[in-house]
């Protein structure tokens, strides 16, 4: 049996909006782990900042950085209890994926025209740094969107080649 987790309802998480290529919620790509820190209001709990990746598990946010700079340059959110993100009236976080097969089709024909899928399925819009990643609950798999920083876009749905580290690709 799958392990089930409660699923938030949507109105009780946190509302954020998402800036393709720039930011979702309050995060800004190129912010150091500090500024993150700063910005959700949260400590980031004496991690090492060597890592490229800090978890804010408690609001269901995992951050990713480059590991020339560390600063941030990926943002996954929870699928069960992360921050709700909308792009216009889309919502990303916990769908069912064939709900937004639409939405990600058209994506493709006005954000550069690329609908890209990596090696373990997943979609996503290089022109607008997102990878549609899933998280299984249960018997269902919900949508855990990554949105990226413009320098990781290009090759960010890939797990093999891709800049993501592999822990994003090897959670669920």
């Amino acid at each position: 049996m799958w392990l089930e987790r409660k699923t938030v309802p949507d109105e009780e998480r946190r509302q954020w909006t998402w800036s393709p290529l720039e930011g979702v919620g309050p995060l800004r790509f190129g912010q150091t782990a500090e500024e993150v820190a700063a910005a959700l209001r949260e400590p980031i709990n004496g991690r090492k900042l060597s890592e490229p990746w800090v978890p804010f598990s408690g609001l269901g946010i995992d951050t990713y950085y480059r590991s020339e700079d560390w600063t941030l340059a990926a943002v996954a959110i929870d699928a069960c209890h992360g921050p709700q993100i909308s792009f216009g009236e889309v919502r990303l976080v916990g769908r069912l994926p064939s709900e937004l097969t639409a939405w990600l089709e058209a994506g493709a024909d006005t954000h550069e025209g690329r609908l890209r899928f990596g090696l373990n399925g997943e979609p996503g819009l290089p022109g607008l740094g997102l990878v549609m990643r899933c998280q299984q609950n249960g018997d269902f798999a919900r949508t855990r969107p990554v949105m990226v920083a413009p320098d990781w876009a290009d090759m960010s749905v890939d797990s093999w080649e891709g800049p993501l580290p592999s822990r994003e690709w090897s959670v669920y």
